[in-house]
């Protein structure tokens, strides 16, 4: 008998002026490693070079919407002093998001954790259905953000909710995320992805070179007034990386598979 094929990570659809990238790795609750996360990437620029297309839906297959670092990666790497650098490449190939000249739409549907929620800090709009919630948990793992999310997270909900968010590693529902601006939009059950190309077919009656503009000038002035700090969010990464706290929550996560 042949082995199975390997499950693919992501399925990829062009749905009217869309492109629709869905994360499907439920084994892992949709974590991100290396192969996903290059995926995203490559389907982005590949989106990008398409004028037919007008915008990009970030989606998640299952109960999860996105958990983050694959933690059979970091296990995988915590002994490595240099570990630390290949989970922010991941961040480097995500960036790919944020830097795209479409507009992409975060479509949750359902709870997102850890390096998840920075994933959804790069998207432009943030669609979330009413039954989800969102959960900064590095702490639990003994980290910080790699991937920009405590910049991003400051710019979007400001430095006293950041704070609450990160020191808590407490869950925050939709209305809660609406509120505090880390959501633009709630949504019922199951409507996040028809409303997120509702989206994208209104952003299609707008000439895709102004729009493409227009998000340039938005990364444009984010990047100016972030100077550094993407920077020393990193530097705060790579010292936390292997530190006691990281060992405990990886041998913990160890135990639990």
């Amino acid at each position: 008998m042949s082995a199975e094929a390997p499950r693919a990570s992501l399925q990829i659809e062009t749905v009217g002026a869309a492109v629709v990238i869905t994360v499907d790795r439920p084994a892992t609750r949709n974590a991100i490693d290396e192969i996903t996360a290059r995926g995203i990437a490559s389907a982005i620029a590949r989106a990008s070079e398409n004028e037919a297309i007008r915008g990009v839906v970030l989606a998640g297959a299952g109960p999860t919407y996105l958990s983050g670092g694959d933690l059979n990666l970091l296990a995988a790497l915590v002994d490595d002093p240099r570990g630390g650098d290949a989970i922010v490449a991941l961040g480097a190939e995500l960036a790919a998001i944020e830097q795209s000249p479409l507009p992409v739409i975060a479509a949750v549907s359902g709870d997102v954790f850890g390096g998840g929620c920075e994933i959804v800090l790069l998207c432009d709009l943030v669609i979330v259905e009413e039954h989800a919630a969102f959960a900064f948990r590095h702490a639990r793992m003994g980290l910080s953000p790699a991937w920009g999310g405590l910049t991003r997270l400051v710019e979007r909900v400001g430095p006293i909710e950041a704070a609450r968010l990160l020191f808590t590693a407490e869950k925050v529902d939709a209305a809660e995320a609406l509120r505090i601006g880390l959501a633009g939009e709630v949504v019922a059950r199951g409507a996040a992805r028809t409303r997120a190309l509702a989206r994208i077919a209104r952003i299609a009656e707008n000439p895709r070179d102004s729009v493409g503009a227009l998000k340039r000038a938005l990364t444009d002035v984010r990047e100016a007034r972030r100077g550094a700090a993407i920077d020393r969010e990193r530097e705060a990464f790579a010292a936390r990386w292997g530190s006691p706290d990281h060992r405990a929550a990886i041998r913990a996560f160890a135990t639990r598979k």
